[in-house]
């Protein structure tokens, strides 16, 4: 989480990004309340460059495209 959350702000520094404990199999990002991914819905963990790419989007035109998992790394 502190490793996305700096490569957002670096990318975003207007955007503020908190982080909350949830279940220890979760990990899950929500912009403005609308889900941008789910480890619970995957699988996995998020591409970290995805994210930021879909934030930027997002910040820019207000569409927000759901983020896929990084494929790299699943977890069963």
């Amino acid at each position: 989480m502190l490793d996305l959350k700096q490569e957002i702000q670096q990318a975003l520094p207007d955007v503020e990004v908190e982080g909350e404990r949830g279940r220890s199999t979760s990990f899950e990002i929500t912009v403005d309340g609308k889900l941008l991914f789910s480890k619970l819905e995957t699988g996995a963990f998020p591409d970290m460059f995805s994210v930021i790419k879909a934030l930027q989007q997002y910040c820019a035109n207000g569409q927000l495209k759901e983020v896929q998992p990084d494929k790299g790394c699943s977890l069963m």
